[in-house]
C-alpha cells in the first residue's frame, strides 16, 4: 500500500455556534468586523498548516485532507467533537483576596487568564469568587466554514512555512533558504534546550523533501566568553576573601526567601491549574495556551 504523502495547505475559516449562527472566530478581517469581534492585535488571513500534525480538530482536518485548492465546505460538530461537553468540576470558587493580591477587581462577566486557563467570572459575593473555566463554547454544537486556499508545492515556501510556524517567535532567531535547504541559527542554549523539538522538525521538513540545518550564534557565543572572562574570580596572593563570605550571605537570603514562599497560601495561578488537573481526569478537552484560533485542536490527556 502506498503511503499518503504529507500536504501543507493554507486555509480560511469562520467558526459559528449551530443552534444561532453566532460568529465566534474567523481568518477574515471583514467577517470579523462585521460580527464585532474584530481584535487589532490579531494577524488576520490565512493558516499555514501541516494536515497529519493534529493542528486542527480532528473532523476538520479529516474533511480539509479530502479537499482540493480552491475547494470550500462546512464542517458540522457536535459538542463532543469541538470543545466538549460542560464539566462541573471546571466551576471553582476562589477567595477574593487572591484576586485582590493581584490588584485585580472581579466582577460577573470579566474574563481572566489564569495560568495555561481562561475562566469566566460568574458571581462575587461574601469573599469569594465563582469562576467557570470551561470553554466558553463547551456543550455548543458548531460548524467551520472552511476554505482550502492554496496547497505549498514549492520546496523553498515549504521551509519559509516551517521557519514561520516553528522559530520566527523565537528571539534573534534566524533563516536561510536555498533551493529546499532551510538553515536555521539560533543560541547555542537554544540548540541544546530545543534539542526534541529540532529532531521532531527535521523529520517533518524531511516528508516535504526539504533539509533543515542548525547553526549556533556565533555573536552569542563570543558574548557568552565575554561575560564567562568577568565573573571569573582567581584566588591572588592579596585576596581577602571577602567575596566568599558575600556569597554566604547572598546564598542564606536565597534561602529565607524560599522559606517565606513556602508558607504564603496558594495563588490564583495554582488554584487554576489545580481545577484543570481534576478536570483531566473526566474532560478530554484543555484550553491551549496562546492558541490564535478557535480551529485549533484542544489538547488531549
Amino acid at each position: 500500500m502506498t503511503e499518503k504523502k504529507r500536504r501543507m495547505v493554507k486555509v480560511n475559516f469562520t467558526g459559528k455556534e449551530a443552534l444561532e449562527g453566532r460568529v465566534f472566530d474567523t481568518t477574515l478581517a471583514d467577517i470579523a468586523k462585521e460580527a464585532g469581534i474584530f481584535d487589532e492585535r490579531r494577524t488576520y488571513g490565512p493558516l499555514n498548516i501541516i494536515l497529519g500534525e493534529k493542528e486542527l480538530m480532528e473532523k476538520v482536518e479529516a474533511e480539509l485532507e479530502a479537499m482540493n485548492e480552491g475547494e470550500k465546505k462546512v464542517v458540522k460538530l457536535l459538542a463532543k467533537e469541538a470543545f466538549g461537553e460542560r464539566n462541573p468540576q471546571m466551576v471553582r470558587v476562589i477567595p477574593l483576596q487572591n484576586f485582590l493580591e493581584q490588584k485585580i477587581n472581579p466582577f460577573p462577566g470579566l474574563v481572566v487568564r489564569v495560568a495555561n486557563a481562561i475562566g469566566k467570572v460568574q458571581s462575587v459575593s461574601s469573599g469569594r469568587v465563582r469562576i467557570d473555566f470551561n470553554h466558553p463554547l463547551s456543550g455548543r454544537d458548531v460548524e467551520y466554514h472552511v476554505e482550502l486556499v492554496k496547497e505549498i508545492k514549492n520546496k523553498n515556501e515549504v521551509a519559509e512555512t516551517i521557519f514561520e510556524k516553528y522559530y520566527s517567535r523565537i528571539p534573534n532567531s534566524k533563516k536561510e533558504t536555498n533551493e529546499g535547504k532551510l538553515t536555521i541559527t539560533l543560541s547555542p542554549e537554544l540548540i541544546k534546550n530545543l534539542g526534541q523539538i529540532n529532531e521532531a522538525v527535521k523529520k517533518i521538513a524531511k516528508d516535504f523533501d526539504v533539509e533543515i540545518e542548525f547553526e549556533e550564534d556565533k555573536a552569542v557565543q563570543i558574548e557568552k566568553v565575554k561575560k564567562d572572562e568577568n565573573v571569573g574570580h582567581v584566588h591572588g596572593p592579596e585576596c581577602n576573601h571577602a567575596h566568599e563570605e558575600e556569597e554566604e550571605t547572598r546564598e542564606k537570603k536565597k534561602s529565607e526567601e524560599k522559606s517565606e514562599v513556602k508558607e504564603k497560601p496558594k495563588s490564583i495561578h495554582k488554584i487554576a491549574d489545580e481545577a484543570r488537573g481534576q478536570a483531566k481526569k473526566e474532560n478530554n478537552f484543555d484550553v491551549t495556551r496562546d492558541s490564535s484560533t478557535t480551529i485549533q485542536r484542544p489538547k488531549k490527556k
